[in-house]
């Protein structure tokens, strides 16, 4: 049974593939403040701060920030750890409600969150599983799931509604057969790579899965539509002190060559850059020629991310601070400024996690003080518009 729907599946995959990698329809969302331009790196603080109560969210314990990525369409979504849940914000600070942004949970203390251009948002929670919620299922909605095959390959499909919710909800996008494996943080490779890495604690390793079609459901608007899942792949780095190994690990992002940057807390080299080459992953950075590289620069960093421009950004639970590094031409690994004031001034209460949207927003998971703070790029402070409490 199970073999006549993998090769269904494979002759699926054919009919919508064009489907799959066009952009999904998606919900309107407000827009972000408009980047100011760049003629200096000032990152200047907009207010309010997201807490709890500007953001219109009720939790039962006080909201506790650990990681934050933002789609494609603008959406926030950011995992606290505290509730079990995943909840979503909309570029004017409003919590999203609607089209099931409201039911992503119960996930047990999320740590880590990435979200892909087919609208798999996928979650880490420290354990040896990765977690799948997908936006655009939850958007559409689902009639049924194929379950079965006839001979003569037709599609059987089930409405049972308790297997459409779990299809839905959150569930099982990979399974480690390590119990000791530990998940922090997960980052979507390039769309065209169809990758998943995620740093593994338990192991100290960065892992590399492969998205690969598992289902398919029809939605409510009558289409087909797949379901995926991550399949091992290979490790692309392991335990050690040097670099391009890994040695207690956190944060993971991307870019979209598919080079990896992540951070860990012990070893030598705290923060890392592996150049993809080929099907191999090099360290692209060195001690005493690239001041990323410094032993003592920095103390806890838990988070990385590049912005537009491909510049490192850097979160530091311990110091509190955000670091910048230049990723391109001959300054490259070096110190890149924050400016004077803003950002560069900021300290914050145990950061988890750090982002930038394509506006040139930064959003800092200031998770000792149950809050998320943003910062514009902007040419001036006079020039940016301050948004106000609702």
């Amino acid at each position: 049974m199970k073999l006549k729907i993998y090769f269904a599946l494979i002759f699926l995959i054919i009919l919508i593939i064009t489907y799959c990698g066009q952009k999904m329809p998606l919900p309107g969302v407000e827009s972000s403040p408009e980047s100011f331009g760049a003629n200096d790196t000032s990152y200047i603080h907009i207010t309010p701060a997201w807490e709890a109560a500007t953001i219109g969210y009720n939790p039962d314990k006080p909201m506790t920030p650990v990681d934050i990525t933002i789609g494609e369409d603008g959406y926030i979504f950011v995992a606290d750890s505290a509730n079990d849940r995943i909840i979503t914000i909309v570029s004017s600070g409003n919590l999203a409600t609607y089209q099931n942004f409201d039911k992503i949970a119960p996930i047990q203390s999320p740590r880590g969150i990435d979200i892909d251009a087919k609208l798999n948002l996928l979650i880490v929670n420290g354990t040896n599983k990765i977690y799948v919620w997908n936006q655009y299922l939850n958007n559409i909605g689902v009639d049924s799931v194929l379950v079965d095959l006839t001979e003569d390959q037709k599609f059987i499909l089930s409405g049972d509604p308790a297997l459409i919710d779990s299809i839905m909800g959150i569930h099982e996008f990979y399974v480690d057969e390590n119990e000791l494996s530990s998940f922090q943080g997960v980052a979507f490779g390039p769309s065209n790579d169809s990758t998943v890495f995620v740093t593994d604690k338990g192991n100290n390793r960065i892992l590399q899965l492969k998205i690969m079609v598992n289902g398919v459901v029809k939605l409510s608007n009558g289409y087909l539509h797949p379901t995926f899942q991550g399949v091992y792949d290979k490790d692309i780095a392991a335990y050690g002190s040097g670099a391009g190994t890994v040695d207690n690990p956190r944060g993971i992002s991307a870019d979209d060559d598919g080079n990896i940057y992540f951070t860990q807390i012990g070893g030598n080299f705290l923060v890392q850059k592996l150049k993809k080459q080929g099907s191999n992953y090099i360290s692209e950075y060195t001690l005493f020629e690239d001041a990323i590289m410094d032993l003592n620069r920095f103390n806890r960093p838990f988070d990385i991310t590049t912005d537009k421009d491909d510049a490192i950004f850097v979160i530091d639970n311990e110091d509190g601070k955000v670091y910048k590094f230049f990723n391109k031409g001959a300054s490259a690994g070096e110190v890149a400024s924050l400016g004077k004031k803003g950002l560069a001034e900021a300290i914050f209460n145990s950061p988890f996690s750090i982002a930038i949207s394509d506006e040139d927003i930064v959003y800092i998971a200031d998770t000792g003080n149950h809050r998320i703070e943003r910062f514009q790029l902007s040419v001036s402070e006079e020039d940016l518009p301050v948004e106000q409490p609702n």
